[in-house]
């Protein structure tokens, strides 16, 4: 826990006293914008990128889900988080994720999400080109890529991002050595150092000798640079760190020790290298070399296509592997070791085997300590039958793995995996060669994230840091946070920005931070006591609750030389209410993304626009419909030869009919089946992931029947017959019913593109066959009115018919409806805003005052965070909290339907103005 003190002071070697903070103390520290934040360093927050997750399975407390596919401009390769926030990646031209190339950079912002405009692929420089390269950050902030393979004959440049991510330029010096497959890290001292590597694509673990009589052995010796110019350190020359055997020169995992080395493992040997003058190493066996086994505990983890996180100050993790490289290798590793060099000598421990064997794994430290390992194959670079796709996570207080959800894509030789600010875990790439060539990624959402609430999974309020005094810190320096926490603060730790390649991450270190509670009630934090234990450069600061919930991460400089970030911000953390039969769970807190949906029958209001899906739309019809395409308006999905596929609707009563649906409770007892009026024994069914009309005969056992009802994907659908929605598969979750290029229909994995929402996206409206009628829209209520937001023209509403605390307030296309509707009454200090549908008021979460809490439905108590004053503002009024003095705001003036209500500093803006109320009522 974090103690409390009055003014802490700096004192080498003195741990500070642990005791209780509650969780009173630091729930009315949040900032009421910025003109009201404590601190100077005002942290900006940010839409979530990812928003909010949809279908929350159960088991995401205890494992975490994943949620993608999203489509990525290139094979990501190698990449690395700026200090900017935005994320660079590179290894493939965006048109063929086949072909190995460095020369594109992508840039990518996550504040835009996956949308494609949030890319930026910045122009090659001229005789560089990065494809297997190595990565660390200098003191201005720019992120310097070494080494690579050819271009225009040359292969000993660099390349140089700048920290904002806005451009690419060379580095001025050249190095001495060929470098393809080396490894860089920065010194406590601030300079790059750079080991291992060969002359591209030749040499190695095959012919030894050979490799080193013909030159190819030429990243033996390590190379330093200043900031002018590369310098070799030929006292550390090392064929046994650096050598051919067993391809020790593969990027070489290494790590700043605390004793100021470096420490590091060559496949079967370890070492420890001093930087000073003209340098020097020292070799010591580690393990056996990669060899045949018969079993993965058997065979050793080492080489290349093992992985390994400096989890901790001084600890590493190493695991997986047994290959000498992406073609030749043997059965892979479940082994894993724990390396101590906090003290003299390296320390080997044996810890819990990984469930399964793997080669070509990532590990990411993660906020709390919990190590992640993604992806990987049980035999070298191998694919389908040997794809290892579930993920496992390693808990460092007991040594045990615990298997996760299993991901979409395999991601083995060439993938990567990065930790982001929002607290995921991005994986992307992979192939360049084979089997797989990507261009995607997915994204893995740890079980911190979730919390279960009456047995069902829900988001986990989370902390949020507001602002700082600074974010550029000196080796033991103090400085003060403002942060609010629900839960209270139990642990402050700094995590390095990663910067991932070929399975090792060298910058990523977690270390845990002294901090204290000042007078006042801020958090005071001090740095590091060493370049030793942070190296200078750029690392992610987290607040964790007493439940173990890490806020987003704000991007700090560590080192009286580097450079302060170019701005900070954060993500601001979604909050999710628990999903029920009565309807859906709330939309993201910026209002960028979708909740989950409610069981079959459910009848929430969508919520959301760049999810994958939300929660069923409305009332589930009970009616006949039919459904027409969004992506093709004016087609139906009709029954064409007992396929099904978007047509115009023929004239004759027999094709009318046979695009004519009904909506029942799912066959397999979750979801909905379609079940065709004309022949009532036939459902929608998939098989062979296209859609057919095919009988069922025994209820209860189809699971291919039924689906998901959710938000629509489509951001505007193109047709307006009736609500718009999309449906997702029950026994294939995230694959939706789409109309596919030969306006057949099937379920498809979700990508995130515009063609692919719209695609997925359907129009229920009433039956084409005119003897059905259709259910009535239901009734307002009277003395109401609507809310209508200035800038999307879209009425805010509560889930129909959810009586439920916590039901999402979200923008909707303006029909009338009850839910639609709200009753102002006047009470002290303004007006308590009632739902005409529910009976509940207009609320902001948990009293919360942070910029960015959600609004949503809750039984009226009276209190100050139901209380709203109105102000004309532009052709409408603004609504301001009386608790926060906060506007109602449509999150990120989002004009996607079901874009979620929050409250935001008033700014005066257009969707903070709402056509309907009069100011002074």
């Amino acid at each position: 826990m974090i103690p409390k003190s009055s003014r802490p002071r700096p004192r080498a070697g003195r741990a500070l006293a642990r005791s209780l903070m509650s969780a009173t103390m630091l729930a009315g520290m949040a900032g009421l914008s910025a003109e009201a934040a404590k601190f100077p360093v005002v942290v900006t927050q940010v839409q979530d990128p990812f928003g909010t997750p949809t279908a929350i399975p159960d088991t995401a407390p205890a494992q975490g889900m994943w949620r993608g596919v999203f489509a990525w401009p290139l094979n990501a390769i190698s990449m690395g988080l700026l200090p900017s926030g935005k994320l660079v990646s590179f290894g493939s031209p965006p048109d063929d994720a086949a072909v190995q190339s460095g020369r594109y950079y992508d840039i990518w912002d996550p504040s835009k999400g996956f949308d494609p405009s949030g890319h930026t692929i910045l122009p090659a420089v001229a005789n560089v080109n990065s494809f297997c390269s190595t990565m660390a950050f200098q003191a201005d902030g720019s992120l310097m890529a070494a080494g690579g393979i050819f271009e225009a004959g040359v292969d000993k440049g660099a390349a140089v991002v700048n920290g904002l991510g806005t451009g690419v330029s060379p580095l001025g010096a050249q190095m001495a050595a060929d470098r393809y497959y080396s490894t860089m890290l920065s010194l406590p001292d601030g300079r790059q150092l750079i080991m291992g590597g060969s002359y591209p694509y030749n040499g190695g673990w095959a012919d030894p000798q050979g490799s080193i009589n013909k030159g190819f052995m030429s990243g033996m010796t390590p190379e330093v640079y200043d900031g002018t110019r590369w310098s070799s350190l030929f006292g550390a020359n090392s064929r046994d760190a650096f050598g051919p055997e067993n391809n020790r020169w593969w990027y070489p995992r290494a790590w700043i020790a605390p004793n100021g080395k470096v420490f590091g493992i060559s496949a079967e040997k370890m070492w420890y290298l001093d930087p000073t003058g003209n340098g020097s190493i020292a070799v010591t066996p580690f393990k056996e070399p990669q060899r045949s086994a018969n079993s993965a505990a058997d065979a050793p983890n080492v080489g290349p296509s093992s992985t390994a996180v400096m989890y901790d100050t001084g600890r590493i993790l190493q695991l997986g592997g047994n290959s000498y490289d992406n073609s030749s290798g043997f059965l892979a590793s479940s082994r894993a070791t724990l390396v101590d060099i906090t003290g003299g000598n390296p320390v080997l421990t044996e810890t819990a085997p990984t469930k399964i064997g793997r080669s070509w794994a990532n590990a990411t430290v993660l906020p709390t300590g919990l190590v992640a390992v993604t992806g990987g194959s049980l035999w070298d670079d191998q694919a389908d039958g040997n794809a290892v796709l579930p993920m496992e996570m390693w808990d460092p207080k007991t040594g045990a793995w615990t298997l996760g959800p299993a991901a979409s894509i395999y991601r083995g030789y060439h993938s990567t995996a990065l930790l982001m600010q929002n607290g995921t875990v991005l994986t992307s790439g992979g192939g360049a060669p084979g089997p797989v060539n990507n261009k995607n990624a997915e994204v893995y959402y740890p079980p911190y994230l979730f919390t279960s609430v009456n047995g069902k999974a829900a988001l986990a309020p989370r902390p949020q840091i507001l602002s700082l005094t600074t974010n550029r810190l000196n080796y033991g320096q103090w400085m003060q946070v403002e942060v609010t926490a629900q839960a209270g603060v139990s642990q402050v730790v700094l995590l390095g920005l990663g910067l991932v390649t070929h399975s090792f991450n060298a910058t990523q270190r977690r270390m845990v931070l002294n901090a204290g509670v000042s007078s006042d009630g801020t958090v005071a934090v001090q740095a590091p006591a060493s370049a030793n234990v942070a190296p200078p450069g750029y690392y992610q600061l987290v607040m964790i609750d007493q439940k173990g919930v890490p806020s987003p991460g704000i991007i700090v400089a560590i080192g009286p030389n580097t450079a302060a970030p170019p701005l900070a911000s954060a993500p601001t953390p979604a909050v999710i209410a628990v999903a029920s039969n009565a309807g859906g769970t709330t939309g993201g807190a910026s209002g960028g993304a979708a909740g989950t949906g409610g069981t079959t029958g459910g009848t929430g209001t969508a919520t959301g626009g760049t999810g994958t899906g939300g929660t069923a739309t409305g009332v589930t019809p009970t009616a006949a419909i039919s459904l027409e395409s969004a992506s093709k308006p004016g087609t139906y999905v009709r029954r064409v030869f007992g396929e099904l596929m978007a047509s115009a609707p023929a004239t004759n009563a027999t094709d009318r009919q046979e695009a004519s649906f009904k909506l029942v409770p799912g066959l397999s007892g979750k979801g909905s089946s379609f079940q065709m009026t004309r022949e009532t024994t036939r459902y929608l069914r998939h098989a062979g992931f296209a859609l057919y009309s095919n009988p069922v005969m025994s209820i209860g056992t189809s699971p291919d029947a039924s689906f998901t009802r959710r938000t629509a994907l489509a951001q505007t659908c193109g047709c307006n017959s009736g609500p718009c929605v999309s449906y997702e598969s029950v026994n294939f979750p995230n694959y939706f019913v789409k109309v596919r290029p030969d306006t057949t229909l099937g379920i498809d994995g979700f990508v995130e593109t515009q063609d692919y929402r719209q695609q997925a996206s359907f129009c229920e409206r009433p039956s084409l066959d005119t003897t059905l009628t259709p259910t009535p829209a239901p009734t307002a209520s009277t003395n109401t009115t609507l809310l209508k937001a200035a800038h999307s023209g879209m009425c805010l509403a509560v889930p129909a018919g959810n009586t439920n605390d916590g039901a999402p307030v979200t923008q909707q296309v303006c029909t009338g409806g009850a839910e639609q509707q709200w009753k102002f009454t006047a009470v002290a200090g303004g007006y308590t805003v009632t739902s005409a549908s529910t009976g509940r008021c207009l609320d902001v979460w948990g009293v919360s005052q942070a910029v960015g809490a959600q609004a949503w439905q809750w039984s009226c108590t009276g209190g100050p965070n139901q209380v709203w004053a109105t102000k004309a503002q532009g052709n409408g009024v603004a609504l301001v909290a009386k608790h926060s003095n906060q506007c109602l705001d449509v999150g990120g003036a989002s004009t996607a339907r079901g874009a979620g209500a929050i409250q935001w500093a008033c700014h005066g803006g257009l969707n903070q103005t709402f056509v309907g109320p009069q100011s002074g009522w």
